[in-house]
């Protein structure tokens, strides 16, 4: 009895934390370069099962393996590239190929970097390509980018200049990774951060201007998925309370004798 209370309490709690993975997908489903997140559960201390001899008790036969509770075991980003949208703005970049953007949060000594393939720049109050609400572009000399001008010219390279005077500003810096799963970090607003000891390296990528990189989150998926864990959240719900009124009438039931 008190197995099946933990088996459809941690699982109501399991298709919860997924809803919320997939409410965020959908959420930033028109999100500049954001990678869609899918969430992995796992059960936790799987017990064998087996079967006692009719004749001989003692000659136990395993059957298969069960677990009192379900547990989270992770979430995994899903990092393939999602699909061009031509814009014609010359502030509006995309990366064609694997890499990220490397972009300068703070000044001082709370300057940090992080990644993102949101590539819809604007020019800031200093006059820096930077990337709305996270920070400055960082160019190959890791120093933010400054321009005097909006009419500019992105190569594929990278490479910032001036569309009327030919002026060039520097080359945006396009880092890599070795292993994505275990060398970054995603953070809350689709950004990434690096994990302790690993190394960027530069990407082999093109920068295709006037161009914007979608969401890769598919929302016929994430329709489907929420559907699913309704479901499951809903009839874990259902079978709790009849658990729960079972455990009552046992109650009532033990009293009376």
């Amino acid at each position: 009895m008190f197995q099946g209370f933990y088996t459809l309490g941690s699982a109501m709690i399991s298709e919860n934390r997924n809803l919320n993975v997939i409410s965020n997908n959908m959420a930033n489903a028109a999100t500049t370069g954001y990678k869609s997140d899918k969430y992995i559960a796992s059960t936790f201390r799987e017990e064998v099962l087996y079967r006692s001899g009719n004749i001989t008790p003692s000659k136990r036969t395993p059957i298969g393996t069960t677990a009192m509770i379900q547990a989270t075991n992770d979430r995994v980003t899903n990092y393939e590239q999602g699909g061009m949208e031509p814009t014609e703005m010359a502030l509006d970049c995309a990366i064609n190929g694997s890499g990220f953007f490397a972009v300068q949060t703070g000044t001082g000594a709370d300057n940090n970097i992080v990644y993102t393939r949101s590539g819809s720049f604007i020019t800031d109050d200093e006059g820096y390509l930077a990337v709305p609400n996270i920070g400055r572009i960082l160019g190959t000399n890791n120093a933010p980018i400054r321009v005097d001008t909006d009419n500019l010219v992105i190569d594929t390279d990278g490479t910032v200049r001036a569309e009327e005077t030919d002026r060039v500003y520097g080359t945006i810096r396009l880092d890599d990774f070795e292993d994505y799963y275990e060398d970054l970090v995603k953070g809350d607003n689709g950004t990434f951060t690096v994990q302790e000891g690993a190394t960027p390296r530069a990407a082999n990528a093109q920068i295709v201007q006037g161009m914007l990189e979608r969401s890769n989150t598919s929302m016929v998926e994430e329709m489907t998925s929420m559907m699913s864990a309704q479901r499951s959240l809903q009839a874990a719900a259902q079978l709790i309370k009849m658990y729960d009124q079972l455990d009552g009438r046992t109650v009532t039931l033990g009293s009376m004798s």
